[in-house]
Parts: structure tokens; C-alpha cells; sequence
């Protein structure tokens, strides 16, 4: 695996920095907010804590551990941007990534389905605290448009998602990436997944010890649910996140050097050894993998969220514990139930035809920067977006008779379809870079 990844800190001449020219500035920054605001409605809900299945007292501890931190990503966010208007472009790409992830329902080796979770790309380029807010924006909006989560349990939900996982994925890799930039980039938001879900699980331990052992026999029951159900998906996310990082270390590399990420020297593991586009189709190839293999292992299961198998472990728990508040927003109180599968999907639309659109406009501005002629890049886009285009006209014709696995076909669907957005920001960014050398 190693041989596929991207060693971003060698062989690769750097480029000076070029600010945008203010048409495309706002561009970026109406990007930028589409993206906050167009994939806030996401509806993943597997590591969420459901509404009202926290008791007071530690959903109000949880809100309290939170805060703190959500105050201060405000802070850090609103000087990055002032500092260098620039970084609107890829934190906005950063954002949208997240909500991307989050709204793939992927099935697991357990038997349920999770989601990513894709804060660790954002912690890695701008540090957590940028990440500690745009998850909390993705939670709360999950909470009142599609009751995914809840607003009572926000703050325990952002504490997992938007604060631990962004930590742990930013000082993992300021750990490894004396080791190689692309492994440490894999492994950090791995561990990043894997730490976000963890967190809940012993957040549901310590509001629900069990009592016959306690908080430590909780605990293993918690993290049956999440933690093994979440690690083939948390390598999925490792690998998915090394892609977008290969795509900034190729054709944004100011990016990531004026944000000191590949600032100093590193060690390789291994050499490239092909182009970033077929290191990107053979990295998506094996993410895709981990993500049906379930499939043959667990033809027969139910394919619950993990929310809900965890859900049915506190009624065992605390039989007599009842749920204090009930969602303000289902789409049950509009009889559209059958239609959220459709919301998956339209999202998953939106989100990869912005995501793909601003890698389109990174490269088309780069290779134009560099006076490469865009035959090849054109090429390479019919054949990505093409075949995915064909998976998603296939997946088109499944049918199964389990709401999470089909939510997580539709979205799937709507991911490719969405990738259309290439041949919108590619020929964009070649115009912006040639406006840029007449300016």
C-alpha cells in the first residue's frame, strides 16, 4: 500500500506563491459557503448519540467539555483567513470533504453500517480548530433538519466528531510525517476515525454502566458496536483522505508549504511510481473494496446504523431509562420516510460535484500555471468520471429492502454522478490562471 501513496515532500519543485485575483476570490468564497451551507443538511447518523438517549446531566457536561473549543476554532478560523485570503479555497474544499463522508452510510463487517467522518484532512492542514467548527455546523444541522443525532446530545456528538477526532489526526501526524507526508497523512486520519468513535463509546459508558461489572463491561459492549464496526471504514477514510491530499500536494503546493505541512524535510517510504491520477483511481479502487466486502460476509444481515445497535444496548443496559426529549425535525411527521434515500443521494450530488469542482480548479489553474496543455487532463477526467458515471447507472437498478444500506447505494450513486463538477472547475481555473499572468 505504501508504493501507492504520495510522498508530497520530495521530488516536487516548489512553486511560488501567487495570490488570486479578486474575481476569483469571491468565487472561491461563495464556494466556500456553499459548501457550509448546502452540506449541512447531511444525514449521517452512525456515531451520533441519539436525541434524548443522554441523561441530563452529562449531555449538559458534554455541552460544557465542548464550548471551550468551538470558541477558539471561531477564533482560529476568522485569523487564518485574514492572515491569507487564499486558504478560503482549501478550507472550504476541506469542509465540504467532511460533509461528503458523513453522508456515506458504508456497510461493515459487523453487520451495520457507519460513516466517515473526514475531519482529519482539515486538522492536518489548518490544525483542529477549523474542524472543531465546521463539525459542529455538520452535527447541528444533521440534528435539526433530518434528527440524525439530536440537540440535546450536540454536545457529547461534537465532542467525539468535531473536537477528539480533529486532535488526534492533526498530532498524529505531526508524529509520523518525519516518516513519509502521504503515511502519516493515511494513518492519521485513520487513527482520527477510529478515536472519534471510540469517544463515544466511552461517553455511553459513562452514562450507562452496566450493573454487572460497570463502567469497564459498558465500555467492551460500547466499543463492540463502534470501534470494530468502524475499522475497515476508518481505512476507507485513510485512503479517501490521501487521495485529496495528493491532489493539493500536486497542484496547490503553496497550500500546504505556507501552512508549514510540508514545510521541512521528510524521509520516504517509497518512491512514486505512477502519475497522481492512476495513484488515484488505484487508491479509490481499494477504498471501493473495503466497502463491499461486507457484502460477502453478511448477505443476510439487517444493516442497522451503529446508533441504533447502540440504542438497543442502553435499553438492555438501563431497561428502564426512557429518552427525556424527542427530535423537533423527522421526515416520518411528513410522511416522507420512503424519500430520504433521495436526500442521501441529492446530497451526495451537491457535495462531490463542489468537492471535484475545486479539484478541478486547482489542477486546471496549476498545469495552466505551468504551461501544460489540458488534452491529457481532459483524458484522464473522461475516463475517471466516465466509469463512475457507469457505476452509478448500475447501482441505479439495486434494490434491498434495508433503509441504511440503501441510503448508503443512493448516496453512492449521487457521488458519482457528482464528479461531474471536474469539467466545470477545470476549464474555470485554466481562465483564472491566465487572468492571473495578464494581471
Amino acid at each position: 500500500m505504501t508504493s501507492l501513496m504520495l510522498e508530497a515532500g520530495t521530488g516536487m519543485a516548489s512553486v511560488p506563491h501567487r495570490p488570486f485575483t479578486t474575481r476569483y476570490r469571491r468565487a472561491l468564497v461563495f464556494a466556500s459557503a456553499t459548501a457550509l451551507a448546502v452540506f449541512s443538511t447531511g444525514t449521517a447518523s452512525a456515531m451520533h448519540i441519539a436525541e434524548g438517549f443522554l441523561p441530563q446531566t452529562w449531555a449538559l457536561v458534554w455541552f460544557l467539555a465542548s464550548a471551550p473549543f468551538v470558541i477558539y476554532g471561531m477564533r482560529v478560523i476568522g485569523t487564518q483567513v485574514q492572515r491569507s485570503p487564499q486558504q478560503k479555497l482549501t478550507l472550504g474544499m476541506s469542509g465540504a470533504f467532511s460533509f461528503v463522508l458523513s453522508a456515506l452510510k458504508i456497510p461493515s463487517v459487523t453487520g451495520s453500517c457507519s460513516h466517515p467522518t473526514g475531519v482529519a484532512l482539515g486538522a492536518i492542514l489548518f490544525g483542529p480548530g477549523p474542524m472543531m467548527v465546521l463539525g459542529t455546523i455538520v452535527l447541528l444541522f444533521q440534528a435539526i433538519i433530518l434528527a440524525h443525532g439530536g440537540l440535546t446530545t450536540l454536545g457529547a456528538n461534537v465532542f467525539s466528531m468535531a473536537v477528539v477526532g480533529p486532535i488526534v489526526g492533526y498530532w498524529v501526524f505531526r508524529a509520523l510525517r518525519g516518516f513519509g507526508t502521504g503515511p502519516a497523512v493515511f494513518v492519521a486520519a485513520t487513527i482520527s476515525d477510529l478515536a472519534t468513535y471510540s469517544t463515544t463509546a466511552v461517553q455511553l459508558a459513562l452514562a450507562f454502566p452496566a450493573e454487572v461489572g460497570g463502567f469497564e463491561e459498558s465500555l467492551a459492549k460500547f466499543l463492540g458496536i463502534f470501534a470494530i464496526t468502524q475499522v475497515p471504514l476508518a481505512v476507507s477514510e485513510g485512503l479517501l483522505t490521501l487521495i485529496i491530499f495528493n491532489q493539493l500536494a500536486q497542484y496547490n503546493r503553496e497550500v500546504l508549504e505556507e501552512q508549514g505541512v510540508i514545510a521541512s524535510p521528510v524521509v520516504a517510504l517509497a518512491a512514486p511510481s505512477m502519475p497522481v491520477w492512476q495513484r488515484t483511481i488505484a487508491l479509490g479502487v481499494v477504498a471501493v473494496a473495503l466497502a463491499t466486502v461486507p457484502f460477502l460476509f453478511n448477505k443476510n444481515a439487517e444493516w442497522l446504523g451503529a446508533d441504533d445497535r447502540s440504542t438497543a444496548a442502553i435499553t438492555e443496559l438501563a431497561p428502564t431509562y426512557q429518552p427525556w426529549f424527542e427530535s423537533v425535525f423527522s421526515l416520518e411527521y411528513f410522511d416522507l420516510g420512503d424519500y430520504e434515500r433521495y436526500l442521501f443521494e441529492f446530497q451526495a450530488v451537491l457535495g462531490a460535484a463542489v468537492l471535484s469542482g475545486i479539484v478541478g480548479w486547482m489542477i486546471g489553474r496549476r498545469r495552466a500555471l505551468d504551461g501544460v496543455s489540458g488534452e491529457s487532463d481532459v483524458r484522464n477526467g473522461v475516463i475517471i468520471v466516465g466509469t463512475a458515471i457507469l457505476i452509478g447507472i448500475g447501482t441505479q437498478f439495486i434494490e434491498t429492502d434495508f433503509g441504511e444500506l440503501q441510503a448508503f447505494l443512493s448516496a453512492t450513486q449521487g457521488v458519482c454522478f457528482g464528479l461531474v463538477g471536474f469539467f466545470i472547475g477545470y476549464p474555470a481555473g485554466r481562465k483564472a490562471a491566465v487572468t492571473h499572468t495578464h494581471a
